[in-house]
């Protein structure tokens, strides 16, 4: 009995990291360039002790945080530092220690320092190094991550520098608690060939329906476990009453 105890446990357990993660997805549904970052791969680990011939299968689970890097929807913005990365690339950003990591995050500002950074206030990376905007007007950005504007007291447009875009196909993406993407060893390259979209933001690749409908399933997965530990329950009163019979 105690063994079908376990199991649902177990179970309980993994769905309630399932609806954790779906919860958080829901609540990023409107998030620029928000991206599914969740799997989970099950299978069976035999225990066997030598000598006996008792033996347990038990289920085990393997959670990844590898990025679905599949495009959210475009959305035009007309808002002239909006960019929507096409097919899969990612903008470059600076991390807490200085390396490089990478979102699909393209509502971007510059900041009280005169730096060009993501809507999350990481600074944004650039051929070479952070890009700095000097006073000036009219700033703008070209379909190929040219950053252009004209300065204080000109009339001519000058660029400021190039944003660092790299592309990410073929690549396993893994997602950071601060929501940045990076790789499980080393850095991506520029590439000249990925561009992007401007006045127009990447929506989240969330479908709310698909989620909903998720969150129903697993509720329903959870209340299965907890009738069948309750069963299981019943069925141990119902022995024990027997044995005090007899």
């Amino acid at each position: 009995m105690d063994k079908m105890i376990f199991t649902m446990l177990n179970s309980m357990k993994s769905v309630q990291t399932k609806q954790a993660n779906n919860a958080h997805e829901i609540a990023n549904v409107v998030t620029p360039g928000f991206k599914k970052s969740y799997s989970e791969q099950t299978k069976s680990l035999d225990v066997h002790i030598p000598g006996t011939f008792n033996t347990r299968a038990m289920p085990v689970s393997n959670a990844t945080n590898v990025v679905d890097m599949n495009p959210g929807a475009l959305m035009v913005s007309g808002r002239k530092l909006d960019v929507y990365v096409n097919h899969a690339g990612a903008l470059t950003v600076q991390g807490p220690e200085g390396q490089d990591l990478y979102t699909r995050r393209g509502d971007l500002s510059v900041s009280a320092n005169n730096q060009l950074v993501t809507g999350t206030g990481h600074l944004v990376v650039g051929d070479n190094g952070p890009i700095t905007i000097p006073a000036g007007s009219n700033i703008s950005i070209a379909r190929d991550g040219s950053v252009n504007m004209i300065p204080q007291g000109e009339t001519a447009e000058v660029n400021v520098g190039r944003l660092k875009l790299v592309d990410t196909q073929g690549q396993e993406m893994l997602i950071r608690e601060d929501a940045l993407y990076q790789l499980k060893e080393g850095v991506l390259p520029a590439s000249a060939e990925v561009t992007v979209t401007p006045n127009a933001l990447e929506g989240s690749n969330v479908t709310v329906v698909d989620s909903m409908v998720r969150m129903i399933t697993l509720s329903r997965q959870y209340e299965m476990a907890v009738n069948m530990i309750k069963n299981a329950r019943e069925v141990d009163a119902a022995s024990a009453s027997l044995m005090r019979l007899n």
